[in-house]
Order: C-alpha cells, then structure tokens, then sequence
C-alpha cells in the first residue's frame, strides 16, 4: 500500500478517537501562509479565548485574575496587559497542581498525565488534553512539510521509547507509526545491532526525513561514516529536544547529505519554533503559542529585537490545564531579522542557551541517550535530580528530595538505569541540599563524564 493512499485510515482513526489530528494539519499548513497581521490577530482571538476560559473553568486562574485585577478582556485592546499576571514556574504548578485543572468534566475526563524530563534539573508533572495532543502532532508534521515532506510520505526517528509501557499504549503507538507512515529505532538505547538494524530498514524504505535527538542523530552520523554506508541520505534532517550545536550540524549533514532544520519545543508547551528551509532563524508558531522574550523576569519588560531575554509562553491550545506566562527557564532572542525569504510571516526566533543531554556509554558498547530515566523522575518527593556517569560501571544519582523517598522509589530508579548501562553498573545515591547550577544558570540533568561529548 502506497504512503499517500494511507490517509483514508487516518481519517477513519479521528472518527473512531475523537482526535483531530488531520484537521489540524489541514488548519497549521493554511495560517502559516496568512499575513503577519492576520496571524497576530489569530493568536490574539485565540489567546483570548484562553485566557476566558482559564478565568471561569481553572480555580487557580479564577483567583489570581481576581488577585491581580487581570481580565481577559483587556488583551482584546492591548497585549500589554498580560504583564499584570505573574510569572508561572514549575514551583507554582506543583504546588497549585489540582487547582491548575479543568473543573468542566467534559474536558477533565479527556486529561492524560505526562511527566517532562526535567532538562533542566526540575522535572515536571502535567495534564493535557485531546485538542493539545493534536495540535502537537499537527505542528510536528507542518514541520515536517518545511524540508518538502508530504502526508503518507516514509519517514524515520531516533527517539525516546520508555521501557515499561502499558499494552494498549503500545498498541495505539504501533498503530499510529503505520497509519503515519513512520519507523522509530529507540534513542534511549542506540547500540551497534539496533542502529544495523535502523540502517538496513532505512535501505529498505528510503525515508526521506530523519527526525530525533541531536545527539542521537550524531551518534547514528558517526555509525554510518565509520562504516563507509554512503548510500544512507536523506533531504531534510530534524534535531529537536536538546541544544543543536554546530558541530553537529556540520558532521551529520557531511554525512547524510541533506539539510538540518533546528525545531523548538518542549514536551509541556509542545513545537515553539523551528528552521525553515531558508534557515534565515526559527519561525515562531504563534497560531499556537504566545511568547514572549523577557529582559528580567521580576520586571517583565519585553526585550528589543536581537537582545537575549527568558522565553516566557502561553499555550493557546490545552484548556485541560493552561499553561499562562509559563517560564521555560530558556533563553533566547526575536531575530533582527523582519522577513523570511520563505514568504512565511511566523516571525523569527534565535535561540541563545537551552537544553544540554549527554550521551552515555555502556560497557558493551551500546550508546544510551542520557534522557533514559527522565520519566522516573515525576516521582513524589524529587524537587531535583542530576545523572552523572563517573565510569563504564559507576553512576551517581543526586537528588535534592521534597518529603520523603521509600526503597521502592530507588530500587525503580536503580533497575531503570541497569536496564540501561547493564546489570553490572553500580548506582549510588547522593541526597544534596542543591545542586549548582551552570554559569547560564540552567542545570544539566544528564552528564556523561566518559570521553569528550560534541
């Protein structure tokens, strides 16, 4: 069957779910081509209806609005106003975490529970709904369709997979790869035999997209050259999760032949920003988010074009439970730059700091994404947490706890990581106060002391 006849089956799958996914695909591809006025007036009706909805559905909401005299009208006449409302951290949603939902049961009854990786040392909790899982999903393919893609078109990913995951999840998963036209080797386990294996299926189906982590796709790059394999090309590569360095941009497209396109996002807020293909900076998605690029976050003053500032966003699709002025804890910059040569008016982004994720190593020589254990980490009683690997059979999990964490908490996250590096590797636990930060003041929660990392 070919790629593009499989969107019948796509179709029948929203009718069957209730998701949405194609219609806001259908939705993504047409407002990217609106003018940057009818865009900003997009993004101002939908923030408004967000904003709204969080007032008389989400208790948090109701009473900071009350608090601050904040109403959601006010953005109808100047955007200004959203500097009335604090700044949301992750603090805050732990904390608030019930009263951050949905009270409409409608709505409620559609939440699904994800955790974040805490990239940068402060993993998180949340809930989504439907309407924001498919407009994630839509935003990933838009994205897709920058680097020439179509719908039903072969693609391939390096991505994250957890170990333990319930059946009817799988199965959905396993569906949606097909349905999709998608393949997915495991970033979190990348060893000689499972990247063989994700070669010789990339000769057998020619995707002509890869998409995954950089510093997985890097691994991949440094596998195929070592092996002298220069018939694995492709026209468009996607690095997303984790800081793209140029290094890596240079190596895997001297690899692989085809175009890197840098994609901004986070798991909690879904795509923010990513490369088109004239690779003038990061095209803003604001028909999906309101951002903005703050100088200091106590006074909230927006920074100038090409001042570095903390990106700070609203979501204007998860009404389950909205995320309002929420502190990425990244950094970055609106491009000088007006226009894109593309004809696309989302406006431009550069990043300046973000995540960093080593890779570590296994005595067998597999190559393990250090993400692998992040979704341990939503446990109660972790404020914080850090990997570092000290050797091939040594690494040291530092957390700063919040409450207390039973033997069983530990030995999950013990058999997570031997799962990972091999049944020798020894775990030791350290319980610190704090952990320091970086000089850009961000943590890293994964670090491979092995070897140098790109």
């Amino acid at each position: 069957m070919s790629g593009l006849s499989r969107r019948p089956f796509l179709v029948a799958y929203q009718i069957v779910s209730g998701r949405r996914f194609l219609t806001r695909l259908d939705e993504l591809n047409r407002t990217q081509w609106l003018s940057r006025e009818d865009l900003l007036a997009l993004q101002r009706q939908k923030l408004h209806r967000v904003l709204a909805y969080a007032y008389q559905n989400v208790p948090y909401y109701g009473r900071l609005f009350d608090q601050v005299g904040f109403q959601p009208d006010s953005v109808l006449a100047d955007l200004g106003s959203m500097r009335k409302l604090p700044v949301l951290t992750k603090a805050i949603i732990h904390e608030q975490f019930d009263d951050m939902l949905t009270t409409e049961p409608r709505r409620r009854a559609d939440l699904s529970r994800l955790t974040t990786g805490g990239s940068t040392g402060h993993p998180l909790v949340f809930m989504q709904d439907s309407n924001f899982r498919d407009y994630v999903t839509a935003d990933i393919h838009r994205h897709l369709g920058w680097a020439g893609w179509k719908l039903g078109q072969v693609h391939a990913y390096i991505w994250g997979a957890n170990f333990e995951v319930e059946t009817s999840q799988a199965r959905r998963t396993r569906w949606m790869n097909w349905a999709l036209n998608r393949f997915v080797t495991n970033a979190y386990v990348l060893s000689e035999e499972s990247m063989g294996a994700f070669a010789a299926e990339i000769r057998r189906r020619r995707p002509r997209i890869l998409f995954g982590y950089p510093s997985s796709v890097y691994r991949f790059a440094e596998f195929v050259r070592e092996r002298h394999w220069d018939d694995i090309k492709f026209d468009g590569i996607f690095a997303s999760a984790e800081v793209l360095y140029p290094v890596q941009r240079q190596y895997i497209e001297q690899v692989f032949g085809g175009k890197m396109f840098n994609r901004y996002g986070t798991r909690e807020l879904g795509g923010i920003s990513c490369e088109c293909g004239a690779h003038t900076g990061l095209h803003a998605s604001i028909d999906n988010n309101y951002i903005e690029i703050l100088r200091d976050l106590d006074g909230g003053e927006p920074a100038r074009p090409g001042e570095t500032g903390h990106i700070v966003v609203t979501n204007l699709n998860n009404y389950g439970m909205p995320f309002i002025r929420y502190c990425i804890e990244d950094m970055g910059a609106w491009s000088a730059l007006e226009r894109c040569p593309c004809g696309r008016e989302l406006p431009l982004m550069d990043l300046v700091q973000g995540r960093r994720i080593d890779m570590f190593k296994a005595s067998d020589g597999r190559a393990v994404w250090g993400g692998f254990a992040s979704p341990l980490f939503g446990m109660e009683g972790v404020k914080r947490f850090q990997l570092v690997q000290k050797s091939l059979d040594l690494v040291v999990a530092r957390i700063v706890k919040e409450g207390e964490l039973n033997q069983a908490q530990l030995d999950t996250i013990e058999r997570t990581v031997k799962i990972a590096l091999g049944d020798d590797v020894e775990v030791r636990f350290e319980f610190p106060d704090d952990i320091p930060t970086l000089d850009s003041g961000k943590y890293r929660y994964a670090i491979s002391e092995i070897g140098k990392q790109p």
